[in-house]
């Protein structure tokens, strides 16, 4: 596979040329390749135009703002599926909660810190290794006990999150039990993107709100995929 066509491809839209430059590194620093505009418009014009594995819009952008974006995508009817998007603003709070019931699957506050874009990426299915193994570590306390607790991860547990995911795609509030149980299973494996994809999507699921439980549905079977293609080369090479 291309290595360059695999990358996650993130579509930033903001008109701060700071913010903008920043965010675009920090993107790359976390394994995605950005490609970046500054108004409404263009952002509008690229996202129907490109294929995305998630759109960065902010709140308020020239001639158009993220909102408006995001709602223009959804409207279109030749359009395809819309992918995953979040929001910045420099307006916390209300504004947060307004863009929520727009559509967007999360909202980060301005400045946003390097951590917390790489933990948002990473929810996403944007980590170049989605286990950390040194967290495996000290919660299993041995290699072999980490090698051991992936491998029924892997056999067991994985294949029937994955079948309860698609039995319940038509109603994923059937799957909150699910996600608790697979929370605690992530952590002794060091599951961290999964993990990641369990809190949004368990955050969602509260919210009620379909297009963010929809967005998070995604990103879930983004993260779920990848571990499992993830976790099976780390036991082919241990047999190695």
């Amino acid at each position: 596979m291309d290595k360059e066509a695999a990358r996650f491809r993130a579509l930033l839209a903001e008109d701060d040329t700071v913010s903008r430059q920043f965010l675009c590194e920090a993107i790359r620093a976390c394994g995605g390749e950005p490609t970046a505009c500054a108004d409404g418009p263009v952002a509008l014009a690229r996202a129907r135009d490109g294929n995305w594995n998630l759109l960065i819009l902010d709140h308020h952008l020239p001639g158009m703002n993220g909102e408006a974006v995001l709602a223009a995508l959804r409207a279109d009817p030749g359009g395809g599926p819309v992918p995953p998007a979040i929001a910045t603003t420099a307006e916390p709070g209300s504004a947060s909660a307004m863009l929520l019931g727009a559509g967007f699957a999360q909202v980060l506050p301005k400045p946003v810190s390097l951590e917390v874009l790489r933990a948002t990426l990473a929810s996403f299915g944007c980590e170049t290794d989605p286990f950390d193994d040194g967290n495996a570590l000290r919660a299993c306390g041995s290699l072999s006990a980490v090698e051991r607790l992936r491998r029924l991860f892997a056999e067991q547990e994985l294949p029937r999150i994955q079948d309860e995911f698609e039995r319940h795609a038509d109603d994923p509030q059937a799957l909150a039990p699910t996600l608790h149980r697979l929370l605690a299973s992530c952590g002794f494996c060091g599951a961290t993107a999964l993990a990641r994809g369990c809190g949004i999507l368990h955050d969602a699921l509260v919210s009620g709100d379909p297009g963010r439980i929809d967005a998070a549905m995604q990103g879930f079977a983004r993260a779920l995929h990848e571990t499992r293609e993830t976790l099976h080369a780390k036991l082919i090479g241990t047999r190695d």
